[in-house]
């Protein structure tokens, strides 16, 4: 679900990786991942010297698992899941290690949430990838810490067309709009990229 490499300089790579899914999805089977590498990184803090975060699929991450959520009936479910989420990415946000988001396909709903809590956000430069939170036209705000990181980043005015109207942006727009920080131009720049920074 996560695949965890160290390299020789201290650098982890996590990849996400849902061998059961089409595309990466938060569900609980991320989430139970999640809460392991999140361990694993509290365990090896003393050797890590910058975290990476990226997808080994052509979509980074799709965000939430629909069918598993409308399986779902119970409010306190889904609290505790998106408390869950909060306190990991907090975690990876706050750990004292640089981090990186290294977005090798679209990112909407959680999986834009996943790139919000790093540090810095690069994106291959292509009109297929989008990035954004589709689910606020359903009712539904990001849940994971979404909204303030989005709010802080860029300010309030420029992030409601995002969190009350579902704007979702290619690579270019969302350098432009503040979301990411650079582009590259294949998955092999942008790792390159991502390590150096």
């Amino acid at each position: 679900m996560i695949d965890y490499n160290k390299d020789a300089e201290g650098i982890v790579t996590l990849t996400l990786n849902n061998s059961n899914k089409s595309a990466n999805v938060i569900n609980t089977a991320f989430g139970e991942a999640l809460r392991n590498t999140v361990a694993k990184l509290q365990q090896e803090k003393d050797s890590i010297t910058g975290i990476i975060i990226t997808s080994a699929k052509e979509t980074f991450m799709a965000g939430a698992d629909i069918d598993e959520m409308f399986a779902e009936t119970e409010a306190k479910y889904f609290f505790e899941r998106a408390e869950q989420l909060k306190a990991a990415f907090r975690y990876i946000e706050t750990q004292g290690k640089p981090v990186v988001a290294a977005i090798n396909g679209t990112a909407l709903g959680g999986g834009f949430e996943v790139t919000l809590a790093c540090h810095y956000r690069i994106a291959i430069d292509s009109p297929k990838l989008l990035l954004g939170f589709p689910e606020v036209t359903l009712g539904l705000l990001p849940g994971a810490g979404g909204v303030t990181r989005l709010v802080r980043m860029v300010g309030l005015q420029p992030a409601l067309p995002y969190l009350t109207e579902g704007k979702k942006v290619n690579p270019k727009e969302a350098l432009a709009d503040g979301l990411i920080h650079e582009l590259a131009k294949d998955k092999e720049e942008l790792i390159a990229k991502a390590t150096a920074w």
